[in-house]
């Protein structure tokens, strides 16, 4: 009957199958040749919104930063981070129609001008003019 050899690495044991080969059943959380290796469960990047992963024994842990995520790989939003994320879309959706509105106007009044000869604005022009006129004149008589 053959002797098996049997021999203890660092995490694991190895049996010898030859004069040049072994297998090497390593513990639970290491791997390679000799077991040297710890398993490295953050190399998959687990965590999300740029949390921290912290290696386990056998698991890992995401650290969370600030308050704003929360769960187990940072994945829940918190509310307040909803509602500022909706509100300032809100105000930017709100800009842009403003923006647009005021672009929008000056075109149509550049149009009428220009296009059709209707300047909806002429009357009110010639009366801040006149007034103008007005004002100067009484200056220059005192």
């Amino acid at each position: 009957m053959r002797e098996e050899k049997i021999f203890i690495v660092r995490i694991g044991k190895c049996k010898v199958l030859s004069n040049s080969t072994f297998n090497c059943t390593c513990a639970p959380g290491w791997e390679g040749i000799h077991c040297e290796n710890k398993i490295d469960l953050c190399k998959s990047n687990p965590c999300q919104n740029k949390a921290l992963c912290r290696t386990l024994l056998l698991n890992y842990s995401c650290e969370c930063l600030g308050s704003d995520f929360s769960g187990r790989h940072c994945e829940i939003t918190s509310t307040k981070l909803l509602l500022l994320n909706i509100v300032s879309k809100s105000f930017a959706y709100i800009a842009i129609l403003a923006i647009s509105t005021v672009v929008m106007f000056i075109i149509i009044m550049d149009i009428l001008k220009y296009c059709f000869g209707i300047d909806p604005v002429e009357e009110e022009r010639e009366r801040m003019r006149r007034e103008r006129r007005r004002k100067y004149f009484k200056k220059s008589r005192k």
